[in-house]
């Protein structure tokens, strides 16, 4: 009798710990997360109210959309609200010194950890928050980059504020899940053109949106008034970029309108996101 109860006990505890541990197998296994983000620089509301451009936007059914050019106050709440985001952060600086071009971000989910990343200085900033998605921690930066034309001077300032950026992003990619949004202020690289910001990202490990979904951006535009064919390497300045390794884009695409809400149109992607 004593050996049966012997048996039946080692038994017992063979079935406990095999289940405890196919249970810890199970946990470990990421499923994969799905998030449709967009991002739109709204030229400070000027063409549309913050409802009209919500409207716009509320039928994509997005988790999270950045903002640049918009209004400071609470513009970006009510913006939010049209289209069930409802956790909303404001940069505290202006770009470029420039009134109501504020870098923001709306969430489904709440944001947390907000924090105004400088590009050197106060005139150029990245905003950047954090939320959870099914317990994992994304990173979301709204951006609004300077364009450098001027003259070599303004050129090398603006080069100057992007690898300020990019650095600050490098030390953070082995540890985070970063999606950076917004106004990118440059093409990509082309066949016959190589973009030197974008191969700056694409050096520390970031892509962007249109090359996982294999669109030809080159007869495109972000700009309302691009016309195709106007420039070799088109005109597509928004971007959604992130880490390849953790993060691939499923759609996404240019919203058209038929009246434009902005001088810029949105873009949008699905992201899929992956970690082990």
């Amino acid at each position: 009798m004593k050996n049966i109860e012997g048996f039946l006990i080692v038994a017992c505890m063979l079935i406990f710990f095999s289940f405890s541990m196919d249970s810890s197998v199970n946990e470990n296994i990421a499923t994969p997360i799905q998030l449709k983000v967009a991002a739109y620089n709204v030229e400070y509301s000027d063409k549309g109210t913050a409802e009209e451009i919500g409207q716009l936007l509320k039928p994509h059914n997005f988790d999270v959309v950045c903002f640049s050019e918009a209004p400071g106050g609470d513009w970006t709440k009510k913006v939010g609200e049209v289209m069930g985001l409802n956790h909303v952060v404001v940069g505290k600086y202006s770009t470029a010194g420039h009134k109501d071009k504020y870098k923001t971000i709306a969430s489904k989910t709440p944001l947390m950890d907000y924090e105004e990343v400088l590009m050197a200085d106060t005139l150029h900033t990245v905003t950047r928050a954090t939320t959870k998605v099914k317990g994992k921690e994304i990173a979301i930066y709204a951006v609004h980059f300077p364009f450098g034309w001027r003259d070599q001077a303004h050129i090398d300032e603006t080069t100057g504020k992007v690898t300020a950026f990019v650095n600050y992003l490098k030390e953070r990619q082995s540890d985070e899940i970063s999606i950076v949004m917004g106004d990118f202020n440059f093409v990509l690289s082309t066949e016959d053109y190589e973009s030197p910001y974008y191969e700056m990202f694409k050096d520390i490990g970031m892509g962007v949106s249109w090359r996982d979904l294999n669109i030809d951006v080159k007869p495109l535009g972000t700009m309302v008034k691009f016309e195709p064919g106007s420039r070799p390497t088109g005109r597509v300045i928004d971007h959604i970029m992130y880490n390849t390794k953790k993060v691939k884009a499923l759609d996404g695409q240019i919203i058209e309108m038929e009246k434009p809400l902005s001088d810029h149109k949105p873009v949008w992607a699905t992201l899929q996101i992956e970690w082990k």
